[in-house]
């Protein structure tokens, strides 16, 4: 199993150590529920140093982007990270990720931890003459601050203005013990934060001055425990949840993304999907009932299953279970009640209107 640069602090701090994506990961220090009410009130700090990263450059670089995602690039600016997905030729999900656009010749990618092999494979397969592409995730720490105390925090180690004057989606270069950092101002938990890359060498001291410095803020460490409830309330995708190569972008409540009027791979999938409509949509369920769902349990309207909850979880916030699930289109809308079967028995459940809750910044 590989480990983080950070996993002897996670030990140190008493979390709970679990797999994931091939990671030994914290998945709660005290309890789920603290660490996302921390992060929805004060400050959370996350290790997510498994995620992938690559550097994609040379002068034909948009031009190679262009062939990979169905996200115009007239949405790319330099210093703004757009996101997008890779889809494969029959329009379905390789995998979502956040292109950061370092000049027009430079690119930075982050891709999701367990794909991030295969996305190394993908990039490479479909390389063209004038590109280079450079994998950086054994190499990289991201680190991630989240909540409405982040900001403080930061400006208690970073002394630049740019964090004043950083909008949502952009980010920038500062310096840290002598090492380059990149900044964003990106997030999975549907609040306001910051996503921080620094090499591993600095990684520990960058975790510890955050703690430090946060202390006065309220900050706590966070677990993928409370990662997961936190990016659920979003309504943000999870790969191999809301999102696969079984799911395709319509299905899955992500259209928005395909904007890009030249060819890339999947276009002509994609395009049957939208003239012909698709089969499935993806809702939210909020519990009327006593129970909690979880993935895989069956969606129901007076006994026929119409479809499964991808992902599924008690909502600290909204103090209910709540889940994403995927059905066949036309069987329920908002506002119709449904049943979920837990531990095989029927739970009612409501559909609502996403997200289930609301990005406050």
């Amino acid at each position: 199993m590989k480990r983080t640069p950070l996993y002897n602090a996670h030990l140190k701090l008493g979390a709970k150590i679990t797999e994931f994506a091939g990671y030994d990961m914290p998945i709660q220090y005290t309890s789920i529920l603290e660490e996302h009410e921390a992060v929805r009130t004060r400050a959370g700090l996350f290790d997510v140093s498994h995620m992938g990263e690559f550097l994609v450059k040379g002068v034909n670089a948009e031009k190679y982007l262009k062939l990979l995602i169905p996200t115009s690039t007239d949405k790319f600016e330099k210093g703004k990270g757009t996101y997008t997905c890779f889809c494969n030729e029959i329009g379905t999900v390789v995998d979502d990720l956040f292109i950061f656009m370092i000049d027009k010749d430079n690119y930075y990618l982050v891709v999701n931890a367990g794909t991030k092999d295969k996305d190394h494979e993908w990039l490479k397969s479909h390389i063209i003459e004038g590109v280079e592409v450079k994998n950086l995730s054994d190499s990289t720490a991201k680190i991630d601050i989240q909540g409405p105390e982040s900001k403080n925090i930061l400006k208690e180690i970073f002394s630049s203005d740019r964090l004043d004057n950083l909008p949502r989606f952009y980010f920038y270069y500062d310096m840290f013990n002598g090492s380059e950092i990149m900044i964003s101002n990106t997030g999975y938990t549907g609040g306001p934060g910051y996503e921080l890359y620094i090499n591993n060498e600095f990684a520990k001291d960058l975790w510890n001055i955050c703690l430090e410095k946060g202390k006065k803020y309220g900050i706590k460490p966070v677990g993928l425990g409370a990662r997961d409830t936190l990016r659920l309330e979003a309504c943000y995708s999870l790969y191999g949840h809301e999102i696969s190569e079984d799911i395709n972008p319509f299905e899955a409540g992500l259209s928005w993304l395909i904007s890009s009027d030249v060819d890339y791979i999947g276009k002509k999938a994609l395009a049957d999907f939208k003239a012909k409509g698709v089969l499935r949509k993806q809702i939210c369920i909020e519990m009327t009932g006593r129970g909690i769902p979880r993935e895989n349990c069956e969606v129901q309207i007076d006994g026929e299953t119409i479809g499964k909850i991808t992902s599924g979880a008690y909502s600290p916030t909204l103090r209910k279970g709540i889940a994403l699930a995927l059905i066949k289109k036309e069987k329920a809308s908002i506002g119709d009640s449904i049943e979920v079967i837990i531990r095989d028995k029927p739970v009612q459940g409501i559909i609502v209107k996403r997200p289930f809750y609301k990005f406050n910044s």
